[in-house]
């Protein structure tokens, strides 16, 4: 079909043509004209714009740009057809102030003024089967082809997502269900005797995060280990400094490990560090840290071996769907022309699987039915407090620095910061503050600094930073 649109009246302009779902855009650019009236003139050939639908011949023509951010003054659009269709062409608009068409025969004149932005005129003719074309064009051929094919593909992808679940389910059916005390009533003391860290991994269903580190380096702290000091402010932030001190008692694995973590900086001691930078230490070494906690747990048989072991082959099964899936989307990709977008679903199938994976990876705990009751008491006496720092409860026993280490276990941190700023007392006596004679809230910040999880790090660090010696 040949098309000779008028000029629009700028330097560039562009036609769409609609190929059933798909937009084709014709672009011609012409140098800039400034005082001076010029006419320009396009010849070209569109192939493929006339398809079937109903048994009949359809054209449909968009002769102005969909998308344009500037006005049009006026569009005239001559159509001449080879036969006459088989009923009145339908003229639709976007956006313009006066349309008319003038319809004769074999021939259709539309006239538009006053186009907006991104305003158009189409024009839909419908012919007999035939009239037009002899078959239907390419680009339809290949998608009737393609939805012709849509059941194999949906086919293939139900097998592939049944394939998976049942796998999952062949998975679940091997786990032994954990079984704990049943409800748990308050609880406000701690409910055993392990250390924050392990606590807070207990509590967390065996997984160990920075927070479970900084809780240890808080109860190092307490037995006098490690000591703080508040630096200096800098360009409005806080900045603390860890000191490392003698222990005078062994030390379990897991608290040798985050002091070695924290203090130890290509391969040699330090003996004070800045707090961000033995957080950093920690975060990217906490696979060490992590080691130490699960053999602990272990030892203490908190931890089953079995429940383990199907976990990391859950979540590793899982993970590796995830990594196909995304493969599959390339050679999907290429498939596109030829299949439509069909074979995404095999794609969508795995990725599905995959995230059914990490959540069925997720429900399953590595604990023992013994772990899972500890587990199940040391979240009673989160919720205590919690409760405590949101003044629903009260302590029984010990002073909130004492507790210290266990909230910023079990993720209080941040809340426990902001009760001590509500119920301020004696700071203790690992943390120095600066010499001055009102107390601005050096240890508050402190907690909410050095007990935010690796997540709530960055918006602690905003009002703490680091200071004090240590390369990191």
């Amino acid at each position: 079909m040949d098309g000779r649109p008028l000029p629009f009246g700028r330097e560039s302009g562009q036609v769409d043509v609609r190929r059933g779902s798909t937009v084709v855009r014709v672009e011609w650019r012409f140098a800039p004209r400034a005082d001076a009236r010029h006419t320009f003139v396009l010849t070209y050939i569109v192939r493929g714009v006339v398809q079937r639908a109903g048994g009949r011949d359809v054209l449909e023509w968009v002769a102005l740009p969909t998308e344009h951010d500037y006005r049009i003054g006026e569009s005239h659009v001559s159509l001449e057809l080879p036969v006459a269709p088989l009923s009145q062409p339908i003229v639709d608009s976007k956006r313009v102030a006066e349309l008319t068409a003038e319809p004769g025969g074999q021939r259709l004149q539309v006239d538009a003024r006053g186009i907006g932005k991104d305003g158009w005129v189409k024009t839909r003719f419908e012919f007999g089967e035939g009239a037009i074309i002899a078959a239907a064009p390419a680009w339809q051929q290949r998608q009737l082809a393609a939805g012709a094919l849509a059941p194999r593909w949906l086919t293939a992808a139900g097998i592939v997502l049944f394939a998976g679940l049942l796998f999952l389910f062949a998975l679940r059916q091997s786990y032994d269900s954990p079984w704990g005390s049943g409800p748990t009533g308050p609880v406000d003391t701690p409910p055993d005797t392990l250390r924050p860290g392990m606590a807070g991994a207990v509590a967390a269903n065996g997984a160990t995060t920075l927070q479970h580190a900084m809780a240890t380096i808080f109860a190092l702290a307490d037995r006098g280990v490690v000591t703080i000091t508040e630096e200096p402010r800098r360009w409005g932030q806080r900045h603390f400094t860890l000191h490392r001190g003698r222990a005078t008692h062994p030390l379990a694995p897991e608290e040798e490990t985050a002091l070695n973590l924290a203090f130890r900086n290509q391969g040699a001691d330090e003996d004070a560090v800045a707090l961000t930078k033995a957080r950093t230490r920690l975060v990217r070494r906490l696979g060490d840290f992590k080691r130490a906690v699960a053999q602990e747990l272990g030892g203490l048989g908190l931890v089953d071996d079995e429940r383990m072991r199907l976990r990391r082959r859950s979540l590793g099964f899982s993970i590796a769907l995830l990594m196909l899936a995304g493969l599959l989307v390339v050679p999907a990709a290429f498939l596109v022309p030829r299949y439509a977008g069909w074979p995404f679903l095999i794609a969508g199938a795995v990725g599905l699987v995959s995230v059914i994976g990490l959540i069925f990876s997720g429900s399953l705990t590595p604990l023992s039915n013994e772990g899972v009751r500890r587990s199940e008491r040391w979240r009673a006496y989160q919720q205590h407090l919690k409760d405590v720092a949101r003044g629903r409860a009260h302590l029984t026993s010990d002073s909130p620095s004492r507790l210290l280490p266990f909230a910023v276990a079990l993720g209080l941190a941040s809340a426990w910061s902001k009760y001590l700023k509500n119920h301020p007392t004696r700071n203790p006596p690992w943390f120095r503050a600066l010499a001055l004679s009102v107390d601005d809230g050096g240890f508050c910040a402190f907690v909410a600094a050095g007990g935010a999880g690796a997540n709530g790090g960055a918006a602690a660090g905003g009002a703490a930073g680091g200071g004090g010696s240590g390369a990191g």
